[in-house]
């Protein structure tokens, strides 16, 4: 949902006020279009003091759940807490991993799961009081020291954008972390700050031999208990989960289905097959072509949500590279049709960008939807390819991608509609495990597909990829550009997110085009009628344990 601006502000008070602890999901029916919007920034900052366990001796569960599938479109290939995002990684995060908080929204709430409270306590100044009696699924005591850990093992990873806000993170005893913010956070900064590391055990992750890339131990309610790369990952219900007092804990903390099992297919139309045969309950990945498989079928749900990622071509901006000629950057945009690209990509399930971000971010102004976007047009991509220098035949480009089917797909349809522009493109196709790490070599690439959000404001994907405060004085495809950065803090500040700030930005963006948006996906969620209700999380993920059952599931 989108949140209120003036919200936000609560965040900044020099005292401790209550935190809602909210809960819900979105019911798996019908839906005309997609209609999710981004997460809200929380309503007001935690207070609830909770210093001894809870008596309660479980969790609630919903009765007669033993087992979920969930169908998802990508192997997460490295488990680990501080390495980069993919999409089989993004699928399994709320069910993998405990946050100190989790930014409701449905509630618009910043709701307590490690951290019980945030006070800020200075300028930029915040401090988080844990829950003292957290654990781990190996039994590690988690304190102030594993939390101070993770972030700033996060940080020194630079996997995490929010992070980048950050100066430093203290301990300052058994259960209170020092948060020190490099500015003033602006709207939704310090909520994102917060629920974006996840937290371990310092000790856990050390005794690791591999930083927990096939066997995370975590304070989350589920524990993994099997990864078989490529094929599936199985998720057991603690019995032992420190918190059991549900007031005190997050929606996505809930723990309804006993066993849940994650299964990678990464061939969209398997999808279906996988719903038909019942080797999986629900999916999110269902081609648009096949909807209508499932309409009016009382054996299945159907819900419909746009994605809050945009996918997004980068232009390499280092010394030298041709595509720090605008010409040549504005003419590769014009050269491909986003229209045409969405129907071979993904049909019914795929919309052309109009922006970098979508009407899910808060701040998102609909007269883009009705302003021109690069608009498919070859005679301009032509002329501007003659204006840059370029004649047809002139440049032989590297395109490099994560070698997913969706994303190797799209790279085909801009190498097709390069090739028509006389531009030739040699693509490269990495492994999600080490796509961040190459894609910071400006040798590996001209060109770039990749995806941002990063938060739940429409200047969120924009710092995520231009930010130079982020990038050693640079955007994240190495352009040095002090207009762009100062046109983004001005939309992103606390008292300037205003519609012409944020316009202002914005059109200087398109204009410059260092980024040129492609689409947004459509994730077409289809479950079994045995799940009474689907829960996805604030990305738009499913969550297994926070699905609703019916009693002979």
């Amino acid at each position: 949902m989108k949140s209120n601006k003036a919200l936000v502000l609560l965040m900044l008070l020099t005292m401790v006020v209550p935190i809602l602890a909210g809960c819900g999901g979105e019911e798996a029916t019908p839906t005309a279009a997609p209609t999710e919007e981004a997460t809200e920034a929380p309503t007001e900052a935690p207070t609830e003091e909770a210093t001894e366990a809870p008596t309660e001796e479980a969790p609630p569960v919903s009765e007669g759940a033993s087992m979920a599938t969930v169908a998802i479109g990508g192997d997460p290939a490295n488990l680990g807490p501080f390495v980069g995002m993919s999409y089989g990684r993004i699928n399994v995060l709320n069910t993998m991993y405990a946050y100190l908080f989790y930014n409701n929204p449905e509630t618009g709430s910043l709701d307590p799961y490690l951290a019980q409270s945030i006070e800020n306590t200075a300028e930029r100044t915040y401090v988080v009081t844990l829950f003292d009696y957290i654990t781990d699924s190996a039994g590690n005591h988690i304190t102030a020291a594993d939390v101070a850990f993770s972030y700033n093992t996060a940080m020194e990873a630079n996997v995490y954008r929010p992070l980048g806000d950050v100066e430093s993170v203290t301990a300052t005893g058994d259960y209170t972390v020092e948060f020190v913010t490099t500015q003033v956070p602006g709207p939704g900064g310090i909520e994102k700050i917060v629920t974006e590391c996840p937290i371990v055990s310092q000790v856990a992750y050390e005794a690791s031999d591999d930083d927990f890339a096939t066997m995370p131990v975590t304070p989350a309610p589920y524990v993994l208990t099997e990864y078989v790369p490529g094929s599936s990952l199985t998720f057991e219900r603690r019995a032992d989960y420190w918190q059991t007092d549900p007031s005190l804990s997050p929606v996505v903390a809930t723990a309804n289905v006993q066993t849940a099992v994650f299964q990678i297919i990464t061939e969209p139309a398997q999808h279906t097959v996988a719903l038909q045969t019942g080797s999986a309950d629900v999916s999110n990945a269902v081609p648009g072509s096949d909807i209508e498989l499932f309409e009016g079928d009382p054996n299945y749900n159907i819900f419909m949500r746009l994605d809050n990622l945009t996918a997004v071509l980068m232009f390499n901006g280092s010394e030298g590279n041709p595509f720090t000629s605008q010409e040549l950057r504005q003419a590769v945009a014009y050269a491909i049709d986003t229209t045409a690209m969405c129907a071979a990509v993904s049909p019914g399930a795929c919309r052309p960008a109009t922006a970098i971000g979508n009407a899910n971010f808060e701040g998102y102004l609909e007269q883009w939807d009705d302003e021109p976007y690069y608009d498919f047009d070859l005679d301009e991509a032509r002329d501007l390819l003659t204006a840059a220098g370029y004649e047809p035949g002139d440049l032989t480009i590297t395109l490099m991608c994560q070698n997913d089917p969706a994303t190797g797909l799209t790279a085909q349809v801009i190498q097709a509609a390069l090739a028509e522009l006389g531009i030739t493109v040699e693509i490269t196709q990495v492994e999600p495990s080490v796509f961040q790490a190459d894609k910071a070599d400006p040798t590996n690439w001209d060109i770039l597909i990749d995806a941002t959000a990063g938060g739940d404001y429409i200047f969120s994907p924009w710092l995520l990829i231009f930010d130079q405060g982020r990038y050693d004085g640079t955007t994240s495809n190495w352009v040095v550009d002090d207009q762009l950065q100062a046109l983004m803090e001005t939309a992103a500040g606390e008292d300037t997110f205003t519609p012409e700030n944020v316009d202002t930005a914005w059109q200087y963006i398109k204009e410059t085009v260092y980024a040129y948006g492609l689409y947004s996906s459509v994730n077409n969620t289809v479950s079994v009628s045995g799940i009474t209700q689907v829960f996805h999380d604030e990305r738009g993920f499913v969550l297994p344990g926070v699905c609703e059952y019916a009693p002979d599931f």
